[in-house]
C-alpha cells in the first residue's frame, strides 16, 4: 500500500469522519521509570536555581552600597563567625554534592 501525498487528508473511518490519532502516553509517564523520575528533577531544579540567582544579584547590588552595606546582622554575633560558618556551610555543600555525583557515576 502506498503512502498518501503531502497535504492529503487522513482516511475517513466508515461513518465519514477523519481518523484521530491518540498518544498512549498519560499524564504521569514520568513516574514510571527511575530515570524517566531523575530526569524530570533534573529539569525542575533550574526554576530555584534561577530565583536563588536573581536573589543573589540583589544582595550583591545591597553589597555593593559601601562598608554600611552589611547583608546578615545577628545581635551578639562578631561578623567574622558569621562569614566563617558560611564558608563551613559551602564547604559542606560541596562534599554533599560532590559524593552524590561520584555515588550517581559509579
Amino acid at each position: 500500500m502506498k503512502a498518501p501525498p503531502a497535504g492529503a487528508e487522513a482516511p475517513a473511518s466508515a461513518d465519514g469522519r477523519p481518523r484521530v490519532y491518540k498518544t498512549g502516553m498519560s499524564r504521569g509517564w514520568w513516574l514510571r521509570r527511575r530515570h524517566y523520575f531523575l530526569y524530570i528533577v533534573r529539569e525542575f531544579t533550574s526554576v530555584p536555581l534561577a530565583l536563588w540567582l536573581l536573589w543573589f544579584l540583589v544582595e550583591i547590588q545591597r553589597a555593593s552600597n559601601g562598608p554600611k552595606g552589611v547583608i546578615i546582622h545577628v545581635k551578639g554575633v562578631p561578623p567574622r563567625v558569621i562569614v566563617l560558618s558560611q564558608f563551613a556551610m559551602w564547604l559542606l555543600a560541596s562534599v554533599v554534592i560532590a559524593a552524590v555525583l561520584i555515588g550517581f557515576a559509579r
